[in-house]
């Protein structure tokens, strides 16, 4: 769900957000649109620790991505590295998400007040 930002600024004040999103609107090359899922497992040995009220195994860290009704793509991350790299490029998505998201709330606010969306 999207998060509701402040419209009920002047125009001039609108405006002014609005040109400041504009310029913060960089995409970022390593911007990802996934989830990275923190999991713990018991393993199929019956005599582990895992099995007798002992702590699981892991964490293990998956990045997954929901590309269409019931397809999903997931897939374990096994480096450190590759965990860090997808924190970050996923912290980049979100950024950019919400930066467009607000965007599209002034543009939405300032046509409900019959102004030109493309004027400075």
């Amino acid at each position: 769900m999207a998060r509701i930002f402040n419209t009920t600024k002047s125009t001039l004040a609108l405006r002014h957000r609005k040109q400041f999103l504009l310029s913060q609107l960089k995409i970022r090359p390593d911007s990802l649109r996934a989830s990275l899922v923190e999991r713990f497992s018991r393993c199929g040995k019956a005599n582990c620790h895992c099995h007798h009220g002992g702590h699981k195994h892991g964490p293990f860290y998956y990045l997954t991505q929901c590309l269409a009704v019931g397809k999903v793509n997931k897939f374990l991350l096994k480096s450190a590295t590759q965990q860090h790299s997808a924190r970050d490029a996923i912290e980049h998505y979100r950024l950019l998400q919400d930066r467009l998201e607000e965007l599209s709330q002034i543009n939405a606010e300032l046509l409900r007040r019959e102004e030109d969306l493309v004027r400075a």
